[in-house]
């Protein structure tokens, strides 16, 4: 303090000197070469002691001009001494390590040695309220691959007499395996949160702290003391954003649920359109819950709330009901006169094909959707023609499915992308709108495209011995016409011929039929286009070529000697 006597001040020193000890202990510590140097005052005025103020006497010690305060000039060198070192202030740390009186070189060194040795792992987690996750790594698992079919067998059915013999049904199967499964790849790497450690910017930090002059020199010294008690600095983590956003995408597999949208379906009971409601979904906010990561501390061990949206349907039962009606009449066979086993195929692929809905421009395949044929898939062993011959196959009589379909959609205006004939006609549909159908390597196949604006469902279901298909999607989107007919043209014919083989180990009066044969056709057929009772356009839907298949008679060549020796079998 000051104490004023005439014109001149008198400094009293003494309250000041525990600060002095700390302060001169700091600086002697900090202050080396130059630093040293600027330690002095101008006037070579000593630093002071605890015990240099006890052995003052306390009296009033005048001094005279020029008027100077020691102590604070004295305060005033001692902040700057701190202020301009080239080293970290004693007890300061980094990441746990000791970097007091180091260089930003050495301390960077230091922190760098132990983040080598310890490197630091993600301790953050994540929850949806139900589950909770770990940043340091998700498990996503793929969807195995599907089941590579195998070779497929041939079908060419029709309905006829001879094929209401006795079905050849062979216990045992020796068909082949149906495909081999491929192996279910694994995740090559889990999903994680990756990050490294600021070291450069906690350096700047700690070498940074006290270099403010402008503090009272209490303030200041009191901070300096505390940051000597120990300071520890934590590098800022810096997030590879890239390993962020694919942590938050894979956990978006897991948790996200698509909205499902009201769709056309069949009610297989009635056999009627309904609609089946539309169901929300919910999915994460991927852009804030990135954010939410990118702003919290990796090692922290705190738990994120996962942001989860509500994902609305596009498509509600409301917007769907009374858009969509039946195309056309539909079409129906009978499979009356069918064996038990071919009813049996039939009702198996009505259902099969039942409830089928094509989005615009998908494309029905008739043999993807009855997959293959055989005993182990359900199917069983009915007589179906094959060249002309009668012969035994699983899943005899689906052409019948085929055949009914492809009339219900020449009605309902679709369009055909794939259709052949039979190469003899058959019985439940008019020459010239049968469709057959081979799945040997998907050689001939009957297949349709949705050429219209919205969904194509598809109805097949059986009512006693009759087969029923429908076809439900928007109206015809067009008033040229409202009403579609079939009509056929035969345009050729040819008789059936007899073949005859002959059999040396039989008598001449021998005869036998193996085989009735069947005529051959030509026949065109057209789609007729009406507006009421107007004809308004034509198309040609070509020509079905029915070949001949000959008459094949077997008869003996032994010459007969007497009337009585002879003997005569016709099947």
């Amino acid at each position: 303090m000051s104490i004023l006597k005439g014109k001149q001040k008198y400094w009293v020193l003494g309250a000041s000197a525990g600060i002095l000890v700390l302060a001169g202990g700091l600086c002697a510590i900090l202050l080396s070469g130059k630093n040293a140097q600027i330690a002095q005052s101008p006037m070579n005025t000593p630093a002071y002691t605890s015990a240099d103020a006890t052995a003052m006497p306390q009296t009033n010690i005048a001094i005279g001009t020029p008027e100077v305060d020691l102590v604070a000039e004295q305060h005033r060198q001692e902040i700057e001494a701190i202020v301009i070192r080239n080293t970290m202030l004693p007890g300061t740390h980094i990441y746990g390590v000791d970097v007091g009186g180091m260089s930003r070189e050495q301390a960077k060194a230091a922190v760098e040695e132990k983040l080598a040795k310890e490197p630091p792992v993600i301790n953050l987690f994540l929850t949806d309220g139900v589950s909770t996750y770990s940043g340091a790594g998700l498990h996503i698992q793929p969807t195995a691959t599907a089941t590579a079919p195998a070779e497929e067998e041939e079908d060419d059915d029709a309905v006829d007499p001879a094929l209401k013999a006795a079905e050849a049904d062979t216990g045992a199967d020796d068909e082949e395996p149906e495909g081999t499964p491929a192996p279910v790849e694994t995740s090559e790497e889990p999903a994680s949160i990756r990050f490294v450690l600021d070291v450069d910017g906690a350096v700047d930090i700690a070498f940074s702290l006290m270099r403010d002059n402008t503090l009272v020199y209490e303030t200041f010294m009191a901070e300096v003391a505390q940051i000597s008690n120990g300071r520890d600095i934590t590098p800022a983590p810096i997030y590879d954003k890239p390993s962020v956003e694919g942590f938050v995408a894979a956990l978006a597999q897991i948790i996200d649920v698509p909205a499902v949208n009201s769709k056309p379906d069949i009610d297989k009971e009635t056999n009627a359109l309904v609609f089946v409601s539309e169901v929300p979904g919910k999915g994460i906010d991927q852009p804030a819950l990135i954010d939410a990561i990118l702003q919290a501390d990796p090692l922290s061990g705190d738990t994120i709330q996962i942001p989860i949206t509500v994902l609305e349907p596009t498509t509600t039962r409301e917007m769907l009901e009374g858009k969509y009606t039946r195309r056309g009449p539909g079409y129906t066979t009978s499979f009356s006169d069918s064996t038990k086993n071919r009813k049996y195929n039939i009702r198996f692929g009505a259902d099969k094909i039942n409830g089928t809905i094509l989005k615009p421009g998908e494309v029905f395949s008739a043999n993807d959707t009855l997959g293959k044929r055989t005993r182990k898939n359900g199917w069983k062993n009915a007589g179906a023609y094959e060249g002309g011959e009668v012969v035994q196959q699983a899943g005899g009589g689906v052409c019948q499915l085929s055949s009914t379909l492809y009339n219900a959609v020449l009605y309902a205006d679709l369009e055909i992308v794939e259709r052949r004939n039979h190469s003899m006609p058959v019985h439940y549909v008019m020459r010239g709108r049968d469709a057959t159908i081979n799945s040997v390597g998907n050689i001939i196949d009957f297949k349709f495209r949705n050429n219209t604006s919205g969904d194509i469902i598809i109805l097949a279901y059986t009512e006693g011995n009759n087969l029923h298909m429908e076809i439900y999607g928007l109206p015809f989107e067009t008033d040229e016409y409202d009403r579609i007919e079939i009509r056929t043209k035969q345009t050729g014919s040819q008789g059936i011929k007899t073949e005859y083989t002959y059999d040396d180990t039989k008598k001449e009066t021998y005869k036998k039929t193996t085989s009735n044969g069947s005529k051959g056709y030509t026949v065109r057929t057209y789609k007729d286009y009406y507006k009421g009772d107007t004809l308004v356009k034509t198309d040609d839907l070509g020509l079905s070529v029915y070949k001949m298949f000959p008459k094949k008679v077997t008869v003996g060549t032994i010459p007969v000697e007497t009337s009585s020796d002879s003997e005569s079998t016709d099947g």
